[in-house]
């Protein structure tokens, strides 16, 4: 059961991150994902084959790769378009399993540290403009006049708010990560489901207000006034 629900909860958080992918034009789809991925999923457990599912990376990565990008005045960098096409990962899927049928031989002679290195370079490319990232680096400043000034934070919120809800997310992530090096690794998928409640709980123990939780996380349908689904149609 842990296993399924590490598989669920991965193909749901990638999509949903892709899919929030800043320039995308075509709209996302949840449930034809799952569809086919239940089928696949099926299958290979039927042959005796891995299960799949969206790789959180490489899929982030490779949006990345074919959005183009601009700055605005403050220097940030902006997508301005990406090109929404399906050619390109049944290409580059189609090349690795070409790779892994005809190039087995020459691909054990590569070292593990080689593809440590390009895991670790992969996912440095994709923290590239996370806003957690951002957001850590700003706890240890203590006047809020040093803040950056290129940063939408700086003006959405308060520097006390921001502090305490990032700090809250890396106490999240710490608890994670332990967990995750802990004989108690099943519960790993079970804690990344309860992020949610979490996020939920803070607002109503009052730690934040609606308009912050906001302004530093996207807005969910569980949230109060919810308009997200109003502004789709």
């Amino acid at each position: 059961p842990a296993c399924a629900i590490l598989l669920y909860m991965d193909q749901n958080i990638t999509t949903r991150l892709v899919n929030n992918s800043a320039g995308l034009k075509k709209p996302a789809a949840y449930h034809i994902d799952m569809f086919w991925l239940a089928l696949i999923t099926a299958a290979t457990s039927v042959c005796g084959c891995p299960w799949i599912c969206a790789s959180t990376v490489h899929s982030l990565t490779h949006v990345k790769s074919l959005s183009d990008t601009t700055q605005d005045a403050n220097g940030r960098e902006v997508v301005s378009n990406v090109t929404e096409t399906r050619w390109t990962p049944l290409i580059l899927n189609g090349l690795i399993g070409l790779s892994i049928i005809s190039l087995k031989p020459m691909l054990a002679q590569i070292p593990m540290c080689v593809l440590n290195g390009l895991f670790f370079y992969l996912g440095l490319s994709a923290m590239r403009g996370n806003e957690f990232i951002e957001r850590v680096s700003m706890v240890m400043i203590t006047d809020a006049s040093k803040m950056p000034k290129n940063s939408p934070l700086t003006t959405s919120v308060s520097l006390p708010v921001l502090k305490k809800f990032t700090l809250m997310q890396m106490a999240c992530l710490a608890v994670m990560w332990w967990v995750k090096g802990s004989p108690a690794a099943m519960l790993f998928p079970i804690l990344i489901a309860a992020l949610g409640p979490v996020r939920i709980l803070a607002g109503k123990a009052g730690w934040f207000t609606q308009a912050e939780l906001n302004a530093l996380d996207e807005e969910v349908e569980t949230d109060p006034g919810y308009v997200g689904a109003l502004e789709l149609a």
